[in-house]
């Protein structure tokens, strides 16, 4: 029987999910047993064509080029997963203001520059995205789960808790509580509350989680900050979700 083709590609990013799965080391040399990987540019030489029962993909496409392409991709595969908030959501190229990308090429680029980039945008914005990996960059111990879960025959599943449940389980204290801005409580957990246990707050990058009551959360953030500092945090990661 032969094992499942599974490609990896990006477009638009810091390839930061990527090295996450690299990352795995043994774990991936496993993992490669059950599976061939028969394209994925970071890291291998020789890349096969489609079609690919699993295709990952890892950014956000910015030129009409990669959205062909994308589109090319999904066609070419049984499952696409997206890899990564820039994936997911649109991620860190999406926090430009479009009202303002002109005035950022002209300032950076010069008069005479012809810009070929579009807004960033969730790959399902494009296509039919069968499965989303969150985060900023990915836990790589969820690629594990969801790759796992595919070989199985199952469909993943998402994390049907918030960071605040990650949060306690590894004993921090509310940033909530203690009157300081946080996503966490609307965000999909299965990042094991990583950037709030190294002091920093929730931005969202593993996307709204089911059943989000973002706007009680609303009602908490006005009594702790301003609007401004509010529009900051969801402009980090939410404010191109398309799913």
């Amino acid at each position: 029987m032969s094992k499942p083709k599974i490609a990896i590609f990006e477009f638009t990013d810091c390839e930061g999910c990527e090295v996450e799965i690299v990352s795995l080391r043994e774990k991936l040399l496993v993992l490669e047993k059950r599976v061939d990987i028969v394209n994925w540019r970071l890291g291998q030489e020789n890349n096969q064509p489609g079609p690919y029962d699993v295709t990952i993909i890892e950014g956000t496409p910015i030129t009409q080029d990669e959205v062909d392409r994308l589109k090319k991709l999904r066609e070419e595969s049984k499952v696409l997963i997206g890899l990564g908030a820039c994936a997911c959501l649109g991620g860190i190229p999406a926090i430009i203001d479009t009202k303002k990308r002109k005035e950022f090429y002209k300032k950076i680029y010069g008069e005479k520059y012809k810009p070929r980039g579009i807004d960033a945008m969730p790959l399902a914005a494009y296509v039919k995205v069968d499965f989303l990996i969150h985060g900023c960059p990915v836990n790589n111990q969820e690629v594990v789960r969801i790759i796992s879960e595919l070989l199985a025959g199952r469909t993943p599943q998402y994390r049907g808790y918030s960071v605040c449940f990650e949060c306690k389980q590894a004993g921090n204290e509310c940033r909530l509580l203690n009157k300081k801005p946080c996503l966490g409580p609307i965000t999909q957990g299965g990042c094991n509350a990583v950037c709030i246990s190294g002091g920093s707050p929730c931005y969202g990058c593993f996307g709204n989680r089911e059943g989000a009551e973002v706007k009680n959360l609303l009602k908490i953030l006005n009594k702790i900050t301003d609007q401004k500092e509010i529009d900051r945090y969801f402009s980090m990661f939410l404010n191109r979700t398309k799913n």
